[in-house]
């Protein structure tokens, strides 16, 4: 089994048409995913599956939704300065489920990952005197059903933030984030300040910032220090579906407006993501048909021996 999850950037609003607008595509994708038969599920359910920690019945046919930096726009209905009024996700969600009905989508669910440090916020999210990034939304989000809080690290290492926990002050990737003191800043501190705004619950997720990690950070902090970060899976990009075979370190992620196949620029990019997910690798097909084979050998072996026992 293969399941997609799509991610978003609710601050990419650019104009007030699907490919400039990630809020106007989640809107339209909504229906597209329900009108091709797909459950939108939480997106811990994935990493509970992958973890077999459930059954694979309750993921047939399913995609999860991410939202990644954790703009106010993830939650708030706002006007932007250029492009007017924008209906936050939490409403776009709302509105959906009215639409199709509670019952057709039970378990309708979005994960926002959030950019943590209020400093770093500020720096980044600032744009003429209005802080578009923060967090007093962040409990009612993770207590509303439709949304759950988790991180997307500390500072991201973002260019704009004045000071990071990235060791050398070296800005703008992911990857340099190689050392335990490093992981620490940006992974635990996070959690212990998303924390403290969603009490009592814990972000046990984690999005790498621009989907990167260094190899430390997969394969080094995350399995080898649980008991701190508390941390069950992270989250890259670059495209490709979630299998039982995925790292739990590295699950990828389809991005919204990401070059193709990374990610999809249209409802039929989208569409392709869908029915990928339902198609087998050659190999798994080749597999089946031969425990098919098998199958109708064995029964075939069996009827001519009970035939004959018979005479």
């Amino acid at each position: 089994m293969k399941i997609p999850i799509l991610a978003y950037h609710s601050n990419r609003i650019l104009g007030n048409t699907y490919e400039t607008n990630d809020l106007i595509a989640l809107a339209s994708d909504l229906y597209t995913i329900h009108a091709q038969g797909f459950r939108i599920v939480p997106l811990r359910w994935v990493v509970e599956w992958v973890l077999g920690l459930r059954e694979e019945a309750t993921l047939h046919k399913a995609v999860a939704i991410s939202l990644d930096d954790g703009a106010n726009f993830d939650y708030y209905d706002l006007d932007h300065l250029h492009w007017g009024l924008q209906k936050g996700v939490y409403h776009i969600l709302r509105d959906f489920q009215a639409q199709v009905g509670s019952s057709a989508q039970p378990n309708l669910h979005a994960s926002s990952f959030v950019i943590v440090s209020p400093e770093a916020r500020r720096e980044i999210g600032t744009y003429k005197g209005i802080d578009w990034m923060t967090d007093e939304w962040w409990k009612a989000a993770n207590e509303s059903g439709v949304m759950s809080i988790y991180s997307h690290s500390w500072d991201h290492n973002h260019p704009e933030a004045s000071t990071v926990c990235e060791k050398n002050q070296q800005k703008g990737s992911f990857l340099t984030i190689d050392t335990y003191a490093e992981c620490q800043g940006e992974v635990q501190q996070a959690a212990e300040y998303i924390h403290q705004k969603i009490f009592p619950a814990w972000p046990d997720l984690f999005a790498y910032p621009w989907g990167q990690s260094s190899n430390y950070l997969r394969e080094v902090y995350f399995p080898g220090f649980p008991d701190q970060h508390r941390t069950i899976a992270a989250f890259g990009g670059n495209g490709g579906y979630v299998t039982r075979q995925s790292s739990r370190w590295d699950l990828p992620r389809f991005g919204s407006a990401a070059p193709w196949p990374a990610g999809w620029n249209s409802t039929e990019q989208l569409v392709q993501i869908l029915r990928g997910a339902l198609r087998f690798p050659a190999a798994s097909c080749r597999a089946l048909y031969d425990a098919v084979l098998r199958s109708k050998q064995r029964l075939a072996v069996w009827i001519r021996r009970r035939s004959q026992s018979s005479e």
